[in-house]
């Protein structure tokens, strides 16, 4: 079985404004995200939205969703980076969990139907690690099997998954994919200003 973890934690200072709430078509940034992934059928266990810098703001704006899937997990440690995040949102999974997709809270273009094919390019490699490639450039979301839950849990600093990922790159399985929307992530004004008017 699958849980996401949906990484939101971030103060966005290159952003300069919380991008989280940042509006997306209808909804917001975060919203998107969110509803991408509960559009999926293959995330069968748990989706954990992990949150730090105006955590309860925050939360009043996506306190209506009612799918059984989807927890909310606070991180007070957030400002130590990415990994204190990953660390929050992988603690006490489902004993069902056997793997672990990674997204990241300001991608709202990635759609279900794309990480949707990496989950059967997962199942069908037979990988244990997976990540989204476009023209060379790794993507969102990678997947992880909870074999290595306790690497995971040991990571520091705000590199996030890099360490983790570099230890085990002989067995990375990098899945080569024709959309760019699995590598763009809102972190300037002008990023968010760009794609919102490219896709909207």
């Amino acid at each position: 079985m699958y849980t996401a973890v949906i990484l939101a934690a971030g103060k966005s200072n290159r952003m300069g404004k919380l991008k989280q709430l940042l509006s997306w078509e209808d909804k917001t940034i975060l919203e998107t995200v969110i509803d991408n992934i509960l559009e999926s059928k293959l995330i069968d266990d748990e989706i954990r939205v992990v949150l730090g810098a105006q955590a309860e703001k925050i939360k009043k704006k996506i306190d209506y969703y009612q799918d059984q899937r989807l927890r909310i997990k606070e991180n007070p440690d957030y400002e130590l980076g990415m990994s204190s995040s990953l660390q929050k949102g992988v603690e006490a999974l489902s004993k069902n969990t056997k793997n672990i997709i990674i997204f990241l809270g300001d991608q709202p273009l990635i759609t279900a139907k794309i990480f949707d094919n990496i989950i059967k390019e997962f199942k069908r490699k037979e990988a244990e690690i997976i990540i989204p490639v476009y023209e060379q450039k790794p993507g969102h979301p990678v997947i992880i099997s909870t074999k290595y839950l306790q690497e995971i849990k040991a990571l520091n600093g705000p590199m996030g998954l890099k360490p983790f990922l570099d230890k085990h790159k002989d067995i990375v399985h990098h899945f080569l994919v024709k959309n760019e929307k699995v590598i763009i992530d809102l972190d300037y004004y002008d990023d968010y200003l760009y794609y919102k008017d490219k896709y909207s």
